[in-house]
């Protein structure tokens, strides 16, 4: 009898998940953190970008950092904000774990559905 191995993921505390999750549902927040992986921005150039009131950009802002996907530094009035990858590498590690879970479940299956079998009477019939 052969025993299989099962393997081990690595926990990402849920909370990390839940909140870059929460974070990146919002299309304007997503839109951010495509802007910000080319570089740093100021606040000012950031807000050139889009198409909405400075309120409503800091609010996406700070929801981002809450999230630890985005850091601000303040250079007096002006603040540079840059993309963290912490929680975007800890969403790419947890897919990418289910995903090989799935297709080893997959592979099982695919196994199994190809295995020849012995014709039956029934099968014969």
């Amino acid at each position: 009898m052969m025993m299989t191995e099962r393997r081990r993921f690595r926990v990402v505390p849920t909370a990390v998940l839940d909140r870059a999750f929460e974070a990146l549902a919002n299309p304007h927040r997503r839109a951010i953190v495509d802007r910000l992986a080319a570089g740093p921005l100021t606040t000012p150039e950031l807000g050139r970008t889009f198409e909405m009131s400075k309120q409503a950009l800091s609010r996406h802002v700070h929801v981002l950092e809450a999230a630890g996907l985005v850091a601000r530094e303040p250079h007096g009035r002006v603040h540079e904000l840059r993309l963290e990858p912490g929680p975007l590498d800890e969403i790419a590690e947890w897919t990418a774990l289910r995903r090989r879970a799935w297709e080893a479940n997959l592979d099982r299956l695919d196994a199994v559905l190809t295995e020849p079998t012995e014709p039956t009477e029934e099968t014969c019939r």
